[in-house]
């Protein structure tokens, strides 16, 4: 097989702002308006300030294995077996986290704009894009990221715009009225969504440059900003109580949008913005549960990815599979989230650390 073509850290940064920022939108924002109101945005903004410290971990994973594949990585210096189990556990992860989100998106869309569509075919066309979108490898994630995201960027400040009228940033106090517990649980389900940024583990060896340390932290305050600039516009626009009963406060911004007195109801500009992340996101998560396979024909990963596409697409749709994506997304399992990340960012720390001291003696 041919080598397969690496990106810049620009493509990274399209790659990522894409595929982490709608969790960020779709999950993150509603649940830490449920979990602590207007203190939110505080909770948040400590995070991000914390998160600076804590991917300093991801950079020092990158810098020992000296950004060769994870994958490859663990076979070579642990064993096949613990390789193996390292790829089973990475493939359940981005297994769940495509289903969450393949079924969110067809919830929305379903609800929102094709209430007779069935949601098997509204969840198996986007999936087949994806696969599509997969199998055609890294390069073609990023350039399709390079051309979306402008365009959703362009989309988010024009939302932001159009509804400073309506927004009253007084509303954003006062805080720690209920004390400092409701702003402690956001920052436990912001934790849990910026620690999705381990993805850069499973993109190292694809990167043309290694990256350092401070682009880390830029990519970091990037994806914070993405997730509290639209919360607190969603505190100020709606107030902190009609916030937190919003299911999907960000995309209820542009409900609020007019173009003269002539032009409204340009929310279907938000269905952009959605499946754009979504689809961005699945490919890349289809992408690196293959890329976890030496597939020696293109043909036999082909077949691999839709296998995987389409059981996720199935197995969303099953009653009590889609009960408990609903309860993940409606925060009952944050902490274990949070948890699950953590020690796998560690674990994969400790990895690499007890490998180099070894080498080193």
């Amino acid at each position: 097989m041919a080598a397969t073509p690496k990106i810049s850290l620009i493509n990274v940064y399209f790659i990522m702002l894409l595929s982490l920022g709608i969790t960020n939108h779709v999950v993150l924002i509603p649940l830490l308006l449920q979990k602590a109101g207007r203190d939110a945005w505080m909770g948040t903004l400590l995070t991000m300030i914390l998160h600076i410290g804590w991917v300093y971990i991801l950079f020092f994973i990158m810098k020992r294995t000296r950004q060769q594949s994870i994958f490859s990585w663990f076979k070579e210096s642990y064993g096949p077996v613990i390789g193996w189990i390292f790829v089973s556990l990475t493939t359940l992860y981005f297994f769940w986290m495509t289903m969450v989100i393949i079924r969110e998106t067809t919830t929305w869309i379903r609800v929102t704009y094709l209430p007779s569509t069935p949601k098997t075919v509204i969840s198996l066309t986007i999936m087949l894009l994806c696969v599509y979108v997969a199998n055609n490898g890294i390069r073609s994630i990023a350039i399709i990221s390079g051309i979306l995201l402008p365009i959703v960027w362009v989309l988010g400040h024009f939302v932001a715009v159009s509804n400073l009228e309506y927004k009253d940033y007084s509303l954003l106090t006062p805080l720690f009225v209920d004390g400092y517990t409701p702003m402690l649980k956001s920052m436990l389900v912001a934790g849990g969504g910026f620690m999705e940024m381990i993805v850069l583990i499973y993109l190292q060896h694809h990167m043309k440059r290694k990256m350092k340390y401070l682009s880390i932290v830029i990519l970091s305050l990037l994806l914070g900003g993405l997730t509290l600039g639209p919360l607190m516009g969603a505190i100020a626009a709606f107030g902190p109580v009609p916030a937190m009963e919003s299911r999907y406060p960000a995309y209820e911004q542009w409900m609020l949008v007019t173009i003269t007195k002539y032009i409204t109801h340009v929310d279907f500009l938000a269905l952009y913005q959605w499946i754009s992340g979504t689809l961005i996101r699945i490919s890349l998560f289809l992408f690196i549960i293959a890329d976890g396979i030496p597939f020696k024909k293109n043909k036999r990963r082909l077949w691999y990815v839709l296998g995987i596409g389409v059981a996720i697409s199935i197995v969303s749709l099953i009653p009590v599979i889609d009960r408990q994506i609903e309860l993940f997304v409606l925060g009952k399992y944050s902490p274990s989230y949070l948890v699950f990340l953590s020690a796998l960012t560690l674990l994969i720390a400790l990895a690499v650390t007890f490998r180099a001291n070894t080498k080193g003696g």
